[in-house]
């Protein structure tokens, strides 16, 4: 009897696979030997899910079903691969049910549950950074960055582990300044990778924007990097060419700047009157002169004293002010006449 019942019972499920009706399975009791069965009382329905995503290496009965009952957990197979998924079919749950004497049958002959790895890709941002230390090593001596050719690395790592990134091979052409790499995370399958080595080079460039007139100040710029090809050889490379000049144009925020965009920013011009200045520990005398040139802040220019006719040397100090060095007896001569 209990030959024909499981017999009957095969035939019924196979026509439920054929037709998608729903055939009730007849409870079963004790063990067999490739698993355990659910005990007399314990036919609780189990509910399969359709969507999985495994934070371990293992699929087990657990994941794919709800309300399992305690102790009846058993491992299926292998999680699939990061970045990768499994299909499961109604054939092949219903299978795995049978081998540990489940008490489930398929509703429908169409079933699929997805199953993936809790995953994360490989960022572009990071593959860039690991192939420009090593280009830096071993090709490329100056300021460069890189532009890898694609937008998605297409590697997975589980999330559950650190990234570990390895350079197996790297090829570099420095006429076209291309590069072949061969990389890969966390042992996974070896990826190729290609690029362009990017020269680059360091600018000022204003925070905000700047009036003609306006005295660039430290405060004001960012230096960044840029591509070379962004650059010309008249735009700014030094702090020198920068700090303490005056724009001469409207300047806009974020733009490379040109030597032509910037002029001295003169205290003192020629042939307008300044005065004159000399300090010594006991007195500051002061006089009026005219100036022969123009120059900025710590410049030393000549000047004519108006009372003397006499012509010093002096380092300017400010707007329209220069303090003579008391270098000789003649210079204080020359300045009181």
């Amino acid at each position: 009897m209990i030959r024909m019942r499981n017999a009957f019972t095969s035939l019924a499920l196979a026509a439920s696979l054929a037709t998608g009706l729903t055939v009730a399975a007849a409870p079963t009791a004790g063990a067999s030997g490739t698993g355990q069965s659910l005990q007399a009382g314990q036919n609780l329905p189990l509910i399969l899910r359709d969507r999985i995503s495994l934070e371990h290496g293992e699929l087990m009965l657990s994941d794919l079903f709800a309300n399992l009952p305690d102790g009846v957990d058993h491992r299926i197979s292998d999680a699939p691969a990061p970045g990768e998924r499994m299909v499961l079919g109604a054939r092949q749950i219903w299978q795995y049910t049978q081998a540990f004497d489940l008490n489930w049958r398929p509703e429908r002959s169409k079933i699929a549950v997805i199953v993936t790895r809790a995953s994360i890709e490989i960022p572009m941002d990071v593959i860039a950074d690991t192939l420009t230390d090593r280009l830096a090593m071993e090709y490329v001596e100056d300021q460069f960055e890189i532009d890898l050719f694609g937008r998605t690395s297409n590697m997975f790592i589980a999330a559950s582990e650190p990234m570990d990134l390895t350079v197996h091979s790297l090829s570099y052409e420095p006429r076209s300044k291309r590069f072949d790499a061969s990389v890969s995370a966390n042992g996974g399958p070896v990826t190729q990778v290609s690029g362009k080595v990017v020269a680059m080079v360091e600018v000022p460039m204003l925070r905000r924007h700047a009036m003609p007139g306006q005295v660039i100040t430290e405060e004001m710029i960012a230096w960044q990097r840029v591509p070379t090809r962004r650059a010309s050889v008249t735009t700014v490379t030094r702090r020198e060419d920068i700090i303490g000049q005056t724009a001469r144009r409207p300047l806009t925020a974020g733009v490379p700047i040109r030597l032509t965009d910037l002029k001295p920013n003169l205290l003192v011009t020629k042939g307008e009157m300044i005065t004159l200045m000399v300090r010594t520990g006991q007195m500051t005398l002061t006089a009026r002169g005219k100036a022969l040139e123009s120059a900025t802040r710590g410049a030393v220019i000549r000047v004519t004293n108006t009372q003397s006719k006499k012509v010093v040397e002096a380092r300017v100090i400010g707007p329209d002010m220069a303090i003579v060095e008391p270098a000789s007896l003649a210079n204080l001569a020359a300045l009181n006449g």
